[in-house]
């Protein structure tokens, strides 16, 4: 940070969260400068007030700006729309499962596929794939997900419901969030399935304030709707789900 006045000046690296840094520079520029310690100690809490209003600021931009996804060429437009107008659509989509491994299950594999696609509508709809242990359950969802663009699909194999308020306003909005088998993960999906249409999940945390150090409650936002895709070898399913 520089401090100047007239053909005087200051210069040095600092802290300004640092009280002791801050007194510092402080008495230091002042002695340089010639000035009172009561100016530059005024200069430096607009200076700190500024930088804090810029991080707030990019921080809720980071929060609800929806990154773009990838931009297609004339030419995958073109054949993305043949491939949607083919009345052998269907047919098609099974074609390209068996091609990547997945033999047989056609009805799960369709209804996988379009479950999924329904992302993008206002009500998309949720996924159960639930059978015993070692029946394939994760190779259909992997199968399915290796369908959908990257940057539009969650995935993990544990989750907490608490979690789901952690990763931004719209970061689920309108993408798949897959929760393999683990024990606990229905309550994740439970509360996630909430992100109805112009639903949100809200809720209020406590936490210290990074400047002061007082308690103060933070209210985290995630808003819906988001597309469900879980696998489990329960009999009993929660009926939020």
């Amino acid at each position: 940070m520089l401090a100047s006045k007239g053909e005087a000046y200051h210069v040095d690296s600092l802290d300004l969260y640092a009280a002791r840094a801050r007194a510092h520079y402080i008495a230091q520029a002042a002695e340089e400068l010639a000035c009172r310690e009561e100016v530059i100690k005024l200069d430096l809490g607009r200076i700190l007030l500024k930088l804090e209003a810029l991080q707030a600021e990019r921080i809720r931009g980071a929060l609800t700006r929806e990154p773009e996804g990838p931009k297609m060429t004339e030419a995958e437009e073109a054949e993305a729309l043949a491939l949607l107008r083919s009345p052998e659509l269907l047919a098609r989509i099974v074609a390209d499962f068996d091609a990547c491994g997945l033999v047989g299950e056609a009805t799960n594999k369709l209804v996988g596929y379009l479950a999924a696609t329904s992302r993008k509508l206002d009500a998309p709809l949720a996924i159960v794939v639930q059978s015993s242990t070692a029946a394939g359950k994760s190779s259909l969802m992997d199968a399915v997900l290796a369908f959908m663009p990257e940057e539009e699909r969650i995935k993990y194999s544990a989750m907490t419901g608490q979690s789901l308020f952690c990763m931004g306003q719209t970061n689920l909005k309108h993408k798949i969030l897959a929760i393999a088998e683990e024990e606990g993960a229905s309550r994740a999906a439970t509360r996630s399935s909430s992100c109805s249409p112009r639903a949100r999940l809200t809720i209020a945390s406590t936490g210290k304030d990074a400047t002061t150090g007082n308690l103060t409650t933070q209210e985290y936002r995630v808003e819906g709707p988001v597309m469900i895709f879980l696998t489990t070898t329960a009999i009993e399913i929660d009926e939020g789900f």
